[in-house]
């Protein structure tokens, strides 16, 4: 796949980089660790949303390897949307409690068969930050009863992989 084949709203999800991540992220059977969403392109490259230690933020893609995704249906989507969704979010902070909760969540859920209530709130993990972003597109790509993790995401029924970019 090509950058050129990127379109506005097109998700993606980049692998673990450090030890540990790589290590949770085989626990868990993931091929993914951090995503994010593709805004804009211009003469430097791609402008992307991402939730970053710092909360939302616009950033531009410079990620060595990467997975992409299109949400089904989605059509066109004019950048200028997304700005305006990233700015009504943009004091929004990183969410670090939230690894926390969804380790608790997925562990009840899969190794006992409870279900806790999932919390939405204003913060954001970089997975929380693209559910967000597709809500506000009009697109439900997990259950509301699920907290977003890279394998939820990355067999989502509403995302449809289109292939994986190496820089």
């Amino acid at each position: 796949m090509k950058p050129e084949d990127i379109k506005t709203a097109d998700l993606f999800g980049v692998p673990p980089h450090g030890w540990l991540e790589t290590k949770l992220a085989a626990l868990i059977g993931s091929v993914t660790w951090h995503w994010g969403m593709f805004i804009a392109e211009d003469d430097k490259g791609w402008v992307i949303t991402e939730s970053i230690g710092k909360g939302v933020a616009l950033t531009r893609f410079a990620y060595p390897k990467a997975y992409i995704y299109r949400i089904k249906g989605v059509g066109d989507v004019d950048w200028r949307k997304l700005i305006g969704i990233t700015a009504d979010y943009g004091d929004s902070p990183y969410d670090f409690r939230i690894n926390v909760v969804t380790a608790i969540w997925f562990l009840l859920r899969h190794y006992f068969g409870k279900v806790i209530p999932v919390i939405r709130d204003r913060n954001f993990n970089c997975q929380e930050w693209v559910i967000c972003l597709c809500a506000e597109l009009g697109f439900e790509v997990l259950p509301p009863s699920e907290y977003p993790y890279s394998v939820n995401l990355e067999r989502s029924k509403s995302l449809e992989f289109i292939g994986e970019v190496n820089q």
